[in-house]
């Protein structure tokens, strides 16, 4: 039975903003840094054989400060980026709104009906997330742990997974916390899910989101 430790980036500049990010970067804010030692605080204990980061900055900097003490391999995969809203990326969120009501409905409340003009909806990111956990799963051996650094929409995505629902069903799915911890075991080409978004690591602070 291999475990997945499965968590978001911590608070960046851009979730204060209400800016959306997407294959876009912003740096860590310092409650978002506090939010990764926390984590690391809490995981101290947990022999991790490999972590897992999406290349974007922001998830490489938490999964760095999350595995301060631990001496961990750690891989950067593209299939763990967040979603890709091209012609959204940078924007407010107000301003999305406004321009785009009906694709940010769907985007919030309709996964199954969100289309990106020039990016990728909610399959093509499930596509590419479950490739990953394949490898990871055919990769390490019973009691192996993996420390998973990802984005809000891939975890809600990897969790709708989990629990074997449809993507329209994602809209169902829990908040996604800035280093939440999800905790999933797969055994043969099955999951269970031990916890889901777990906060209480969490150095105490307003939540963010997008």
């Amino acid at each position: 039975m291999v475990t997945l430790y499965i968590t978001r980036h911590g608070q960046t500049e851009w979730n204060v903003q209400e800016r959306i990010q997407g294959w876009f970067d912003s740096p860590l804010t310092n409650y978002g840094k506090d939010q990764a030692n926390a984590l690391c605080k809490r995981l101290s204990s947990t022999p991790f054989i490999a972590a897992y980061s999406s290349p974007s900055g922001r998830a490489l900097e938490t999964a760095k400060l999350i595995l301060q003490g631990h001496q961990t391999p750690l891989f950067i995969k593209h299939e763990l980026k967040e979603i890709n809203v091209a012609e959204w990326q940078g924007m407010l969120i107000q301003k999305i709104k406004q321009q785009y009501p009906e694709a940010y409905d769907n985007y919030i409340h309709h996964a199954e009906c969100f289309e990106s003009l020039e990016g990728e909806n909610y399959y093509d990111v499930l596509e590419r997330a479950k490739k990953i956990i394949d490898k990871i799963e055919g990769k390490y051996e019973q009691d192996d742990n993996i420390l998973v650094v990802t984005h809000s929409i891939v975890k809600k995505v990897l969790i709708n997974y989990f629990l074997g629902h449809s993507i329209d069903q994602l809209c169902d799915s829990p908040h996604i916390d800035g280093t939440s911890l999800t905790i999933v075991h797969l055994e043969n080409g099955h999951a269970t899910i031990e916890k889901v978004g777990c906060v209480e690591h969490m150095p105490p602070k307003t939540r963010f989101s997008h």
